[in-house]
């Protein structure tokens, strides 16, 4: 957990990271400008700093003049690492059997930690694929929402990434089990602006739900989050794994595929692991969640190790969807 002081010092850098950000966006190969600890020789300082992360890292004499990012802005100091954000979904043939190479998760009901994906094909090429072709994109179905409407509709939330596919999907389209191939959700609304990257997708009514997340339990309500806070998810792609928040400014650069193209969302989430991984392909649309059962945001993106993650602030997700968390309390009743 981050100390008095150092939690005032992100307060004094906040404005300043957020005037300048988009110029230091601008500039060739910056993927994340964020507010982070600065590391010398890999070891932490304590120092509070603008963090701009890079694809590659190039000597000084290698970039052109006015391309590098300079040692300190407006008087913050900055620290340039190399790091990449990527939207983490899973790209499978639509001709394929999904069933036998994906993970099931056990439990008849649909909930938060299962697989979700459009029935809906996209034409996709290298370097995004292998080979040229069509292909059905697989996420991650987080958690269960209703709509703050007299109907009361259960839905899903998932990311817009997974949802949407691209720039020519409609409400209404058909979502898919990609475990079991059974067609079991509509999309109902999606939202790509700024700060958020989510969709919501309603759920068909002869199917049983459930308010619990796979591998951690019962929802109990969603939160805000600060550094140091222990937070887990359960994604399609890695299951059950664990991390620590370590930001919640970072604006990300990320590339949607040539009918969206670059998107940047502001002031994410970041969460770090001292495990072997904590995301990975599939993971669009876990819920993020934190010790006590409290959704704290929706991951979108993970660096390409898998050993960082970012998410929506879940307050942003449930406002621009229009829609409420399905939690325990709801269901169990006074």
């Amino acid at each position: 957990m981050l100390s008095i002081r150092e939690l005032r010092d992100r307060a004094v850098i906040r404005p300043v990271k957020r005037a300048v950000e988009d110029q230091l966006l601008d500039l060739p190969g910056v993927t994340i400008v964020d507010i982070g600890e600065k590391l010398r020789a890999g070891r932490r300082t304590g120092e509070q700093v603008i963090v701009v992360s890079v694809m590659r890292k190039k000597p000084a004499d290698e970039l052109r003049p006015g391309t590098r990012i300079p040692h300190h802005v407006l008087g913050i100091p900055t620290d340039v690492v190399e790091e990449q954000p990527v939207l983490e979904h899973i790209h499978r043939g639509s001709q394929e059997n999904l069933a036998p190479r994906l993970r099931r998760l056990r439990g008849g009901a649909v909930a938060g930690g299962a697989g979700i994906a459009p029935y809906r094909a996209a034409y996709l090429v290298p370097p995004v694929v292998p080979v040229p072709g069509s292909y059905r994109r697989i996420g991650t179905l987080g958690v269960l929402v209703t709509a703050n409407e007299p109907s009361a509709t259960t839905m899903g939330l998932t990311t817009f990434d997974v949802a949407c596919l691209d720039d020519a999907w409609a409400v209404g389209d058909r979502m898919v089990d990609p475990a079991g191939g059974r067609v079991h959700a509509d999309l109902a609304r999606a939202a790509l602006s700024g700060r958020v990257d989510a969709a919501a997708v309603t759920i068909a009514s002869r199917l049983d739900t459930s308010h619990v997340v796979g591998g951690i339990g019962p929802v109990t309500g969603h939160a805000g989050t600060y550094p140091g806070e222990r937070v887990r998810k359960c994604g399609f792609g890695t299951g059950l794994t664990l991390g620590v928040v370590t930001s919640v400014d970072a604006t990300l650069r990320l590339d949607h595929g040539d009918s969206l193209g670059i998107r940047v969302l502001r002031e994410q989430i970041r969460v770090d692991t001292s495990g072997r991984r904590y995301c990975g392909p599939g993971d669009s649309g876990a819920a993020v969640i934190d010790p006590g059962g409290r959704v704290i945001g929706l991951h979108v993106a993970g660096g390409r190790r898998g050993r960082v993650g970012f998410a929506c602030p879940i307050g942003g997700v449930l406002d621009e969807l229009d829609v409420a968390l399905r939690t325990a309390a709801e269901l169990v009743g006074p």
